[in-house]
């Protein structure tokens, strides 16, 4: 939180920004989200896109960029949300033809997340909006934890930790690991998360083997709007994976990619397939 903290500039903490722009996928939904309507001049274009914007359907007339910095400076916004890694040419071009720069790292947990909410409410004014968003998650998601007798499997002897083992795929059979949001959210939402037994942290991709001899109970498959045929999402339907003996569970990858309501809507969902 101390890192987030020092990211934002000290000119945007001291003054409520009026022009906000994002070339950043997180950045837009949390400006739409968080900011007025009328302070944000620019998203990102990924912003109005359904199969990977969970707010898509908000963005409207807001006009949209691909991510260059000639046409952040024709905009001059106040305060420029971005990302930290593949921007990170751009952010300091940005810098120094004098834009203010908020990056924001990617959120590898439910904790991380909702810090990054409240650091970006901050930079933007927006503190009692941003913490009214965190604490409406932070219900949502306890909520949808199993109690602690569901944690046990209503057995003597059963731990905290226990519960339907899962995997979380993605197409080629990209398993999220417990040092991902998404593998977090899992793990919050009562599911055992076997992709830890493969020394998998953050994530990476499994074979159809390391799948089986993990016996899951459960395949959380990730989907997205529009999607279209491949050779990667057909690995997810393979024959072995359709057995009987798993439950499969399909989920929109969109819900578990940024901070915000998505999150609690996926655990939402999870925890009701648990049942």
């Amino acid at each position: 939180m101390a890192l987030l903290a020092a990211a934002v500039p000290s000119s945007a903490r001291a003054e409520r920004p009026a022009r906000l722009a994002s070339i950043n996928l997180c950045g837009d939904q949390l400006l739409l989200l968080l900011a007025e309507r009328r302070q944000i001049v620019s998203l990102s274009y990924l912003a109005a896109d359904p199969a990977v914007s969970a707010l898509a359907d908000r963005v409207g007339d807001i006009p949209l960029n691909s991510g260059r910095a000639e046409e952040l400076v024709a905009l001059q916004p106040d305060l420029v949300l971005s990302g930290t890694y593949q921007q990170r040419m751009t952010n300091g071009m940005l810098r120094r033809l004098g834009l203010a720069v908020l990056e924001l790292p990617p959120a590898d947990s439910l904790a991380q997340s909702l810090a990054q909410i409240r650091n970006v409410a901050s930079a933007i004014g927006a503190v009692e909006k941003g913490e009214a968003l965190v604490q409406s998650l932070e219900r949502r998601i306890a909520a949808a934890r199993p109690s602690p007798e569901g944690r046990a499997g209503g057995h003597p002897g059963g731990h905290p930790g226990a519960g339907p083992g899962a995997l979380l795929l993605q197409p080629n059979l990209y398993a999220s690991g417990p040092d991902s949001l998404a593998g977090d959210l899992l793990e919050e939402a009562g599911y055992r998360n076997l992709a830890a037994g493969h020394a998998v942290r953050h994530g990476a991709f499994l074979t159809l083997e390391d799948i089986l001899l993990a016996r899951p109970e459960v395949l959380v498959l990730e989907t997205a709007i529009g999607e279209g045929t491949s050779l990667a999402r057909h690995r997810l339907d393979h024959a072995a994976l359709r057995s009987s003996a798993y439950r499969r569970i399909a989920l929109e990858g969109r819900l578990l990619t940024c901070p915000g309501p998505g999150l609690a809507v996926a655990a939402e969902l999870l925890a009701e397939a648990r049942k």
